[in-house]
């Protein structure tokens, strides 16, 4: 049925408001949506190699990592923050731990699960809202961030864009038991390449019984097939999960402990900007420096020309697309907010702290909500709305790719420049990326470990830190990226300062490398 069909009251769900309804046809369906996973793959594998690994990635590469005497399966079942595209990156990083084929996998599942959304859109909205529903995720810059990273958030979001058509044919009652079984794998796998995908288990769960409620979940020992496989592939990893978070603390009245992260762990503005970073991902207005030193009210006055017309324009689409989606897909809905939901619950109890990645789940669906309101739209409404989420996703790309403000922190240059000035005897001090900066091949010059040190809160802070860290060295290279989680007020830079002579040497994408020459010593 046509995104722009309804029943009765658009207003009032029908009867069978979960259900799916048969797909349009398309004449030139199969070819123009090639053609647009061919543009999400060129978008993906664009310098994919062009940005320094980061810290989450180093995560991925040091539990594979060869040459260190590792075992396959006791590593991965190890891994519970995506053990499956760890096993996907065992045999590559043999070959070449570069990082173009470290973020390959990514790549390729990101590029993938357009195609596959693009079908999806088609069995509940037509081959038009189909078409466009491919185009968006394929442009949509938080995908393509992922899709570039050497973790397996866009593993994720491939298997459960293909777990959710999948539940459409459970929704429609076809298929049988291998149809239950493949559906309950794609899950379990999904799980597997991040466990924050057990948020849309938990949803799938919840749709199904609002089907049964209705009559029309049936027959029943499919839906408990797919959905008990699905826990079962990931069980060993959920138990171990469980005891390395602290899920007792969901229970009332437990203690929840000190905030994770601090007052990051959840806002009140997590969820908006959640919904921001869905639709214009990382590269666009306030970079992640920005959120970070700036207060709410300071990033909405700078950035409102941005923020405003893109938060007008995506509004005006999903209420648009509201009413369609109730009169018949309401499942939808469930995907989105369920997963939302738990990770708000999981945060406010202090067990995981949020994060927009954890919901990722969610994006495809909300994707879908986009290209239905589009195309619900008048045909000029429609257009303008459409040209306005295209050109902010093509504006976000534009910063993300070539903007130094947006990209990850360009830690590979800063050990390139280290190596090449630094003699024996130098000291490298690189709070927050010394795992990133231990990494990339520095010279000779050795690498401060800070990890678990508390933040430099004040000057006595910062004149113990180099008295204990730094007495006696000759001379300190520091690579300063991401000061808010080490020194947010600058007092080590000042102590330095005061203490020697610091000089600014090298900068790039978030990096800044200082020279310190203790009083007393001269350059060499």
């Amino acid at each position: 049925m046509p995104a722009t069909d309804q029943h009765g009251n658009p207003m009032i769900p029908r009867s069978d408001w979960l259900g799916a309804d048969q797909p349009e046809g398309g004449r030139d369906f199969g070819l123009l949506l090639a053609a647009v996973t061919v543009l999400a793959l060129a978008l993906r594998l664009y310098r994919l190699d062009g940005q320094s690994l980061w810290v989450d990635e180093l995560m991925t590469f040091n539990q594979i990592r060869p040459g260190a005497g590792l075992v396959f399966w006791r590593q991965i079942l190890d891994a519970i923050q995506g053990p499956l595209y760890q096993a996907l990156l065992w045999p590559i990083v043999r070959w070449n731990a570069g990082e173009f084929w470290m973020r390959l996998p990514s790549a390729l599942a990101g590029a993938c699960a357009v195609p596959v959304l693009g079908l999806f859109t088609r069995r509940v909205a037509g081959a038009r809202t189909g078409l466009l529903a491919a185009l968006l995720l394929a442009i949509n810059p938080f995908a393509v961030w992922y899709g570039q990273e050497a973790r397996g958030y866009a593993l994720l979001m491939l298997l459960v864009t293909v777990a959710g058509l999948l539940a459409l044919d459970l929704m429609d009652r076809r298929g049988g038991v291998l149809h239950a079984v493949t559906l309950g794998l794609c899950g379990g796998l999904a799980m597997l390449a991040n466990l924050s995908a057990s948020f849309f288990w938990f949803a799938l769960g919840i749709t199904w019984l609002l089907l049964l409620l209705r009559g029309s979940g049936r027959p029943a020992w499919r839906w408990l097939l797919a959905l008990g496989l699905g826990v079962l592939v990931a069980m060993p990893w959920l138990l171990r999960a469980s005891g390395v978070w602290a899920v007792d603390r969901i229970l009332p009245g437990a203690v929840t402990g000190e905030a994770l992260r601090g007052a990051s762990t959840f806002t009140p503005l997590a969820v908006p900007y959640t919904l921001f970073s869905f639709l214009g991902g990382f590269s666009l207005g306030p970079s992640l420096a920005d959120l970070h030193v700036m207060g709410g009210a300071e990033v909405l006055a700078r950035w409102w020309f941005l923020l405003v017309p893109l938060g007008l324009a995506a509004g005006v689409v999903l209420l648009r697309a509201l009413p369609w989606a109730l009169s018949g897909r309401g499942f939808l809905l469930v995907w989105i907010i369920v997963p939302l939901a738990v990770l708000a619950l999981l945060a406010v109890r202090n067990i995981k702290p949020w994060n927009a990645r954890y919901v990722a789940a969610a994006l495809p669906w909300l994707v879908v909500l986009l290209a239905a309101g589009c195309t619900s739209l008048r045909s000029r409404a429609g257009v303008t709305a459409t040209v306005l989420l295209v050109g902010f996703s093509l504006l976000s790309l534009g910063g993300y790719f070539w903007n130094p403000r947006y990209m990850r922190e360009d830690v590979r240059g800063a050990a390139a420049y280290v190596k090449e000035h630094s003699v024996p005897g130098d000291v490298v001090l690189a709070p927050v990326v010394t795992a990133v900066m231990n990494h990339y091949d520095h010279g000779e010059a050795e690498v401060l470990s800070t990890f678990g040190l508390p933040l430099i809160d004040g000057q006595d802070a910062a004149r113990r830190f180099v008295r204990t860290w730094l007495d006696g060295a000759p001379r300190v290279w520091l690579v300063w990226a991401r000061p808010w989680d080490f020194d947010p007020r600058g007092e080590l830079l000042r102590e330095l300062a005061r203490q020697g002579e610091l000089t600014r040497v090298y900068d790039a994408a978030g990096v800044r490398v200082f020279r310190w020459l203790p009083r007393g010593v001269e350059a060499p």
